[in-house]
């Protein structure tokens, strides 16, 4: 029998997975949030376009009164009516909208479901059932204001776009008929749009929409209309792939203004879109660390300000911890800005006694401890200790914390404080599980580069907001710069190719640093024209740093652990203790950064097609689920190929049912039922 402690884990680290939920605990505040949304969702779609009101502010008097936490209940609650947008703290203030917006494309790229497989690649993504909301409301549109429509298929479009189309997926009538007369009835589109109060920074978003929802399975359409929606720039071949005329697609050679206008039109225009498909719910966690960076908050409070100011259908959520919020992230905020946030904040609370029992009974019952465990643990006068009377209220996380040591001490085993190094572990193993977290993002680069990088022996760190680079080492007498493009536009590739062969010639020795994702098309792509000039560029000064998903799970479980830091959620750890240890954690980035560019050649790693991963997902699930409890260790001996340990974590993304505890002495998957 597999044991461990119930009460590790403190922290909510990915508010979509299940978490047993104590009765009456933060119900008001959540009943707060859930009712500003509830004037947004009334009623079936097409629905009013409507301004958000305020955006909203959860604070706690301390950290671990469950800020995380009430976010995934909000999203739980919410799920099947929202598109929810989980908002980590953009890094670079010039382009803080793309960085929004980047979040936004990556969440609609991916399915809406809670269950199992919830990473299936052939499931319709939340931007399908978004682009046939709209598609298919307006065709119903038509066909009431023509008045020759079958009113029950018009009722059926209208009950669900998605399925009245078939996806998109050709053989089916409907279907075909869109695909047949989409360009003839395309001015109709547009004047029924305008009938319904719309009115959109682009004319082409029917056209790409259109293209999104009847592409698949071409990922090149598919990937064009990602891009496009991202306010990237494309070529002529991906516009003309999916109807654009070069016109109408970003200038591959914009700015940092222009691309960040340009993504705030974008995130404007899916506001008002949302009134055919759900309202948009951010929630703009860890907000603590705009604290260390006047210039990040003061964009921030902008950010928040202009999404309330300009935005329809969503709801803006903000949490933090009190302190910081009044004495460092709100003073730096315009005064019109701040005033788009509602006052008075919703205040969390702490746990009650009877409400402490509930959660140590919840916890043991998850975890499938013995029956006479919750005996042990009540027993005495040991609750009493920390609540000595009714009213006394417990922060969630330091009544774990109590009840972990007494869990120990009931088993005489020694009550050791966890290591930074098992609390990074713990991360990264669990984050191989999170599919959505293992993509490009470019925001958690530049946090690698420009904070957790600065204290690197001689390394000085320079940062501008705009450019094709945007950061700067100085080492000795190098230079290395940095940039984020997420992009695979040939020309705007092109033209960074050309600009860091410029600099490099003002500056001998100077490298360019860029990064990729391994589900991002290679640089440069193979029918490239401009490929051997990049190549060129590749032998002399522009360094490619593709990162595999192990990769991105080691530098987010980094991350995370640096955000919980300065939200006080790992005491007596500190941000700059994180910063310290992850400095010598991240030794081989540093290496793999500085290393000339001779010797800077990058493996690229084999294409994947998924189809190995599906199979080992179905055979992982089925053992866990069989099983209940077991460690990866035991998994691993039930399958019928090897797989590492790795593999067999990144297979748990497919399943929302397979829990993953990692602790110091072995990772444990658990079946819980959704």
């Amino acid at each position: 029998m597999i044991e461990f402690n119930p009460f590790d884990d403190l922290i909510v680290k990915e508010p979509r997975r299940p978490e047993p939920a104590v009765s009456g605990l933060n119900e008001q505040p959540l009943r707060a949030v859930l009712a500003h949304f509830e004037r947004l969702a009334a009623g079936a779609p097409p629905r009013r376009v409507q301004r958000a009101g305020q955006a909203l502010l959860v604070t706690s008097d301390q950290p671990g009164f469950g800020k995380s936490h009430l976010i995934g209940r909000l999203f739980r609650a919410l799920h099947g009516r929202a598109t929810l947008i989980y908002v980590r703290p953009f890094q670079n203030a010039a382009l803080a909208f793309q960085s929004l917006l980047a979040a936004v494309v990556k969440e609609l790229h991916f399915p809406d479901r809670a269950d199992w497989e919830s990473w299936k690649p052939e499931e319709p993504t939340q931007l399908d059932a978004l682009a046939h909301g709209v598609l298919g409301h307006l065709v119903a549109d038509l066909a009431e204001k023509q008045g020759d429509g079958d009113p029950e298929q018009v009722a059926r479009i209208r009950r669900d776009p998605l399925e009245a189309f078939a996806q998109g997926n050709r053989g089916d009538a409907w279907s075909d008929w869109m695909r047949a007369t989409f360009e003839d009835h395309r001015v109709a589109y547009d004047a029924a749009m305008a009938r319904r109060g719309l009115s959109l920074h682009s004319p082409e978003w029917l056209r790409v929409l259109f293209a999104y929802g009847y592409g698949y399975p071409d990922r090149m359409v598919r990937q064009a209309c990602l891009d496009w929606i991202a306010g990237q720039s494309l070529s002529a071949e991906q516009a003309g792939a999916i109807g654009l005329r070069a016109a109408d697609v970003p200038h591959a050679e914009m700015s940092a203004e222009d691309a960040n206008q340009t993504s705030r039109e974008r995130l404007i225009d899916l506001g008002q879109l949302a009134a055919f498909y759900r309202p948009f719910v951010f929630c703009f966690d860890q907000t603590e660390a705009y604290g260390h960076a006047p210039g990040l908050a003061r964009t921030f409070g902008m950010v928040v300000a202009r999404l309330i100011d300009e935005a329809a259908n969503h709801l803006t959520l903000i949490t933090s911890n009190q302190d910081p919020w009044t004495t460092t992230i709100k003073p730096h905020f315009e005064r019109a800005d701040a005033e788009r946030i509602a006052h008075p904040p919703v205040s969390l609370e702490g746990l009650r006694r009877e409400q402490g029992e509930e959660l140590i009974r919840l916890r043991l019952a998850a975890s499938e401890a013995p029956a006479e465990a919750a005996t042990e643990m009540l027993g005495g006068d040991w609750l009493s200790a920390r609540f000595t009377t009714d009213r006394d209220r417990v922060g969630t996380r330091q009544f774990l914390q109590s009840c972990k040591e007494r869990w120990e001490e009931l088993r005489h085993r020694p009550v050791t404080r966890t290591s930074l190094p098992e609390l990074y572990e713990a991360r990264r193993v669990n984050l191989l599980a999170e599919p959505k977290r293992l993509l490009f993002d470019a925001d958690l680069l530049q946090w690698l580069v420009k904070t957790c990088a600065d204290g690197l022996p001689d390394l000085q760190i320079a940062s501008k907001g705009s450019g094709y680079f945007t950061t700067e080492w100085s080492v000795s007498e190098r230079r290395i710069v940095f940039g984020f493009e997420p992009g695979s536009n040939w020309k705007r590739w092109s033209a960074i190719a050309r600009h860091a062969q410029e600099r490099a010639a003002k500056q001998p020795g100077l490298k360019a640093v860029c990064f990729r994702g391994t589900e991002q098309s290679a640089i440069p792509g193979p029918a490239w024209m401009i490929g051997p000039a990049i190549e060129e560029a590749k032998r002399r000064c522009l360094q490619l740093i593709v990162l595999t998903r192990d990769d991105f799970a080691v530098l987010h479980a980094g991350y995370d652990l640096y955000a919980e830091a300065l939200g006080g959620d790992i005491p007596p750890f500190t941000s700059t203790d994180v910063v310290a240890f992850l400095r010598e954690r991240f030794a081989h980035w540093w290496e793999r950064i500085l290393a000339p560019i001779e010797s800077a050649a990058e493996p690229v790693p084999p294409p994947d097609d998924g189809s190995r991963m599906k199979a080992l997902a179905a055979e992982v699930r089925g053992i866990v689920a069989a099983q209940k409890f077991l460690s990866v260790e035991e998994v691993i001996g039930n399958l019928a190929a090897a797989a590492s340990r790795e593999e067999v974590l990144q297979a748990c993304g497919y399943s929302a049912e397979i829990r993953v505890h990692a602790h110091p002495q072995m990772t444990v998957l658990q079946w819980q039922s959704i």
